[in-house]
């Protein structure tokens, strides 16, 4: 009773399986369906009669074929198990129809239902409707047929009542269940194949990755010694020997893996001793582990233990788990390989002190695909086809692989092997000769050809930096690199990178894109958060050669894009071509700064009478030399002058054009008594001359005799006069300038009250757009200004900013910004 408790709860709880959590809705929704038939079978067999107990029998039948075709589903025959379940239900239907005739509508809808899952396959939604959907169909036309059913032995009315409900609750849940279970069933291999499609994609990248790193560090020197009429040196034949013996290893993996599905692969079993084969095996091991500083222990069960195996084979699965233990085991940590007896098994063991793993990634560790991941961030090199492999191969001795690990502690694999029966001593065969002897374990990071010194080329002008996981390829591009005379860095990982970027300064930096700790897709998007660092050349290195990738990286702020594998002619071609970019930008930038120091010069100083007016002014160019043009100048007798002028766009054109209206704003015959006519002066002199631009500008003549002013617009923002009574918008008409060699304009005037304050802007500040697109122009702008507290005080201007940058989540105005305040004393 307790376990069927137990079990009756474990159905209720949501495993993180997802084939597990619809095995256990599979079993609860087919037990309500067998007991619902059992129950109705029952009651119709002892209360009802002959015919009734023929529908009886037939729903019951209707549930042992559904408990086949559930079982013929679970065996992976898809399409057989929909067929059948299409039979059943139509069947099912031609069955009311005998009992009933064709007039009673049931079978209607029996057979537009099978009609419906043959032709459409379930998918999440009909999950969510199509059995409520269905549930209510049945439930009315079973009503329907089972109220019209007279059975011969008239009952009370409660026992007639009793039989009909049992007979809709049945049908009901029964052919509902047809549509839930096999909406289930489509779930599965839904999520299943695009998790495996998914994991296929990520195991090809992690095998074009490591074939393209190699081939890079065989094609490079080879393509280097031709070009300079050399031999190989000593140096560059040991880079190409190992990665040639690292591509061997990995197409064998990849060779062995085929050979076990096709069932082609055939054991050479041969009886040898387990424990004298580990420690021929850990031989090869000992002289890295000494030098990585890695304490290395084998213990061994006391009693000799035999196994009839492939040497070979098992000699791969130790080699797999020894070299995977020393790839995340640090220096100064343990490895311990142990060989145990439980009962008729011998267990082999290797035991590590490293950065251990998560329950997520132990799960599908020794699936073919399941340790390769679409992340860039990579702890280590690897495709994860070791330990598929082990996984295999252990099962075909008759033996089972196993993990367990914890963050931070370490793990623990191992694999059992049956145990075979002793034999004398002088039957033994020799082990050697069935040990295929090997090259000491040289794994990928240890093997550093290239020599070169960062301390021995600090004079280069020119700096380098790069990042690199893989320490040959790292090397190799360092030596390069120092020979035509650049002075390199380098860096392990993304994280290093970053860290060598902002403490360094590199004029350029090339990186791979799937590293550890920070890959190189994140160490762009980190340095181009920095604003010093947007024009930082980056050339970006990856064994993804795909056209998806390519546009992914330069959005994100890679410069260039170099497919692996390549050769140094193009590498040092790519360099060239990026420093010259720089080189060009770096004369821009001295332009720029001339730029705008002479339109600093431009700018006239605001002039007028401080006893009459109080002026504030803020003045934000986008790119330096803005677009934007103002100026205040007193012309005597209490009357001063106001221009701001707004050129389409900014940069350098637009500051060419604001140096133009300056130019006219000096000439003598600029009526800047008359607005209007001031404007007109500026159309006249810009009209064909700014290159399909245009300005808009908006001019004032304060006289403060008078308490007025008057004033005139081409196709600029309105103007806002604030007084006691709130802040009024000064409407006004006139087309923009140097669009037409006609410019006619009208001037307005309105009298102001001392204390009262007159606001002009360009429209970069009305344009500041937040991230779901809402303009401030139509929310804080309306805010700011209906707020008499806001635009009353002293640096007013100043708060409108802040508002502007809140709403905008940045710093940095992508137009020039032009803010012109002024508050009359009297």
């Amino acid at each position: 009773m307790a376990q069927f408790l137990t079990f009756v709860r474990s159905l209720f709880r949501s495993p993180a399986n997802v084939e597990l959590r619809y095995q256990r809705y599979y079993v609860a929704t087919n037990s309500i369906y067998v007991l619902a038939g059992l129950i109705h079978f029952a009651f119709i067999f002892f209360f009802s009669a002959v015919g009734a107990l023929e529908m009886a029998l037939f729903n019951l039948g209707s549930v042992i074929w559904f408990a086949f075709t559930i079982w013929i589903n679970r065996k992976q025959y898809l399409f057989t198990s929909l067929y059948l379940c299409f039979s059943e239900v139509f069947l099912h239907a031609l069955a009311a129809t005998y009992f009933f005739g064709w007039g009673a509508g049931y079978q209607y809808y029996m057979m537009l239902f099978a009609t419906g899952i043959f032709l459409l396959p379930p998918g999440k939604n009909f999950l969510k409707f199509g059995s409520i959907v269905l549930g209510c169909l049945l439930f009315a036309s079973t009503y329907y047929y089972s109220m019209s059913y007279p059975p011969i032995y008239h009952w009370t009315p409660n026992f007639l009542a009793l039989i009909n409900v049992s007979n809709i609750i049945f049908s009901t849940l029964f052919h509902a269940g047809f549509a839930y279970y096999f909406t289930l069933a489509a779930n599965i291999a839904e999520d299943s194949l695009e998790r495996e499609n998914k994991a296929q994609t990520a195991f090809f990248q992690n095998i074009s990755h490591e074939l393209r790193t190699p081939l890079t560090l065989i094609a490079g020197p080879s393509e280097s010694a031709l070009k300079r009429s050399e031999g190989l040196s000593p140096l560059e034949v040991k880079v190409i020997v190992n990665q040639a013996r690292r591509l061997t290893r990995l197409v064998n993996q990849l060779l062995d893996l085929q050979k076990i599905t096709s069932g082609r692969m055939e054991l050479r079993k041969t009886y040898l001793q387990l424990g004298d084969f580990l420690i021929q095996v850990s031989e090869n091991f000992t002289a890295y582990v000494k030098r990585k500083n890695i304490r290395f222990e084998l213990s061994l069960c006391d009693e000799a233990l035999f196994v009839d195996v492939d040497p070979e084979q098992i000699d791969k699965c130790i080699f797999n788990y020894l070299s995977n233990s020393i790839k995340f085991t640090g220096e100064g940590g343990t490895i311990r390989l142990e060989l145990q007896r439980k009962e008729n098994e011998a267990i082999v063991s290797v035991r590590d002190s490293g950065i251990g793993m998560e329950e997520s990634q132990i799960r599908r560790l020794f699936s073919r695909f399941g340790i390769s991941e679409a992340s860039l961030t990579r702890e280590q090199e690897g495709t994860g086809l070791g330990l598929a492999l082990v996984k295999e191969l252990v099962e075909l001795h008759g033996g089972k692989v196993g993990v367990e690990s914890e963050i931070g502690i370490g793990s623990h694999f191992y694999f059992t092997l049956p145990l075979a029966e002793s034999k004398k001593q002088e039957n033994l065969t020799n082990i050697q000769r069935y040990y295929p002897t090997r090259h000491e374990y040289i794994p990928e990071e240890v093997a550093h050809p290239y020599e070169f010194s960062e301390k021995t080329n600090t004079k280069k002008t020119i700096k380098l930096l790069v990042v690199e996981d893989n320490p040959d390829l790292r090397s190799y591009l360092g030596s390069i690199l120092t020979r035509v005379g650049f002075h390199v860095l380098v860096a392990p990982d993304g994280l290093a990178g970053l860290e060598a970027v902002l403490s360094e300064s590199p004029d350029l930096v090339i990186t791979d894109l799937m590293m550890p700790n920070l890959s190189g897709l994140d160490l762009i998007r980190e340095v181009r958060k920095k604003e010093n660092l947007h024009s930082l050349p980056i050339i970006l290195l990856t064994a993804k050669a795909d056209e998806t990738t390519r546009k992914e990286v330069h959005g994100e702020g890679a410069d260039f894009y170099l497919p692996k594998p390549f050769l140094e002619s193009e590498l040092l071609s790519v360099i060239k071509n990026a420093l010259r970019l720089k080189e060009n930008e770096f004369y821009l930038k001295e332009e720029l700064t001339r730029g705008i120091r002479i339109q600093k010069k431009l700018l006239p100083e605001l002039e007028y009478d401080n006893t009459l007016l109080s002026t504030e002014l803020k003045f934000l160019p986008s790119d330096g030399i803005a677009g934007d043009y103002y100026a205040v100048q007193s012309l005597g007798d209490g009357k001063t002058f106001l221009l701001l002028a707004d050129v389409s766009g900014h940069g350098f054109a637009a500051g060419m054009i604001s140096a133009m209206l300056h130019f006219v704003f000096q000439l003598p015959q600029t009526q800047k008594d008359n607005p209007a006519a001031c404007l007109e002066s500026f159309n006249s002199y810009l009209y064909g001359n700014t290159a399909g631009l245009f300005v808009t500008a908006v001019a004032v003549v304060l006289d403060s005799n008078q308490n007025k002013f008057t004033w005139s617009k081409a196709g600029h923002e309105d103007i806002y006069l604030g007084t006691k009574d709130g802040v009024s918008q000064m409407l006004g008409k006139g087309k923009p300038l140097a669009i037409l060699p006609d410019w006619e304009g009208a001037n307005n005037e309105v009298h102001y009250l001392p204390g009262d304050k007159l606001f002009i802007f360009s429209d970069g500040i009305f344009d500041v757009r937040a991230k779901d697109q809402t303009l401030f122009r139509d929310s804080g702008f309306i805010q700011w200004i209906k707020n008499e507290e806001l635009w009353k005080k002293n640096s007013s201007l100043d708060t409108l900013l802040s508002m502007a940058k809140k709403h905008q989540n940045s710093e940095k105005f992508e137009d020039d910004v032009t803010l012109l305040s002024i508050e009359f004393l009297r």
